[in-house]
């Protein structure tokens, strides 16, 4: 059954009767440039109407929340308060706000204000409104808005989102000039790299080499000396686990991840891989659960698409397998896309989609 919609939905997209994934700076109904429009709602645990109004000679931050699951809730709230911080510093130069889009979870969001002293309205959307008006994919996500009320960018939430929130203020605040920005973002100077770092690093490609040539046990042994090297680290653990994952041996992959994930709570690749090796010692429960909390990363992996379906599709839950199928097939052929444009033969038998599709 899922391989008949996976190959029905590719026919779809070769025709260019589905969509190709959003690029980075886009929502699904409006892209780079376009007009976005006004909306009014009320702040939480209040009555009281705010009504806002892109552009006005002012640019804007709306930070669309929710604060379920847990995962999401960590990211949400930390990135309201940094929100907060970047209104006090920029002195409430730019708008910001925020847009609560849930049916539950309203009150502990007022509450977390309240205690936290945020400045910013944080406005209800139960129902999800404004958040299927703009045409949000994701949450915690900030959309950013020029002085004239165009999409300027979509941030979803990633480790530097504060300084790529700040830094496009600046920008559009006319403070920073592109050259500025670019400069910021680029990745600091670090101290040198002691020998055993380099020899950490050195371990750690040369097992992606030995991945990317299907030589698992190799790779195997190449991300267990790195990660006994450095036990606080959580890359080796990472690549560890999804090498194992690759050889079937799903309860060590369980180990590596969960040590992963207590190095670095916050890794969507960690939470990812878990989900798969659940999967994989058939855990539905908790595979589903992991799985989903990887979904609403800003970039999941494709296996955690495709493992989800498969899942939601044993449920009988075709409509949402349908539409992760879809994502799937969007995402493989943005791949591809991608690669041909860069000179790479199609591989045998693929066509390339029609000009424009």
């Amino acid at each position: 059954m899922r391989k008949f919609i996976l190959l029905f939905l590719l026919v779809q997209m070769l025709a260019g009767s589905v969509a190709m994934a959003d690029a980075a700076n886009t929502l699904r109904t409006f892209k780079s440039g376009d007009r976005l429009p006004d909306f009014s709602l009320v702040k939480i645990g209040t009555r009281e109407k705010v009504d806002f109004h892109p552009g006005k000679g002012k640019p804007a931050a709306v930070l669309f929340m929710s604060i379920e699951p847990e995962f999401r809730k960590n990211r949400s709230l930390a990135l309201l308060s940094e929100l907060d911080k970047i209104n006090r510093d920029l002195r409430n130069t730019a708008e910001i706000l925020a847009v609560y889009s849930d049916e539950s979870g309203e009150a502990t969001t007022a509450e977390y204000v309240k205690q936290n002293k945020i400045s910013l309205p944080v406005l209800s959307d139960p129902m999800k409104d404004v958040y299927n008006e703009y045409g949000v994919f994701m949450m915690p996500l900030v959309v950013l808005i020029d002085a004239d009320g165009a999409l300027h960018e979509v941030i979803p939430y990633t480790y530097n989102i504060r300084e790529l929130v700040e830094g496009n203020l600046k920008y559009l605040l006319k403070q920073w000039t592109r050259d500025d920005l670019q400069r910021a973002l680029q990745p600091k100077d670090v101290a040198p790299k002691s020998k055993e770092e380099k020899e950490f690093i050195r371990r750690i490609n040369y097992g992606r080499v030995m991945m990317n040539r299907r030589m698992f046990s190799q790779a195997i042994r190449e991300f267990t000396v790195a990660a006994k090297m450095k036990s606080d680290v959580a890359d080796a653990f990472l690549e560890l686990g999804f090498a194992q994952l690759a050889i079937q041996n799903y309860p060590d992959a369980e180990a590596s991840f969960r040590k992963a994930l207590e190095i670095s709570p916050d890794s969507d690749d960690a939470v990812g891989g878990l989900g798969l090796a659940l999967y994989g010692k058939k855990d539905i429960a908790g595979a589903t659960r992991e799985l989903e909390n990887a979904l609403i990363s800003p970039q999941p992996r494709l296996e955690v698409i495709l493992a989800l379906a498969e899942i939601y599709e044993s449920n009988n839950n075709i409509d949402k397998a349908m539409r992760l199928n879809k994502l799937a097939v969007s995402r493989l052929m943005t791949m591809y896309e991608h690669r041909w444009s860069e000179g790479e033969a199609p591989p045998a038998g693929a066509e390339a989609p029609p000009p424009g599709k």
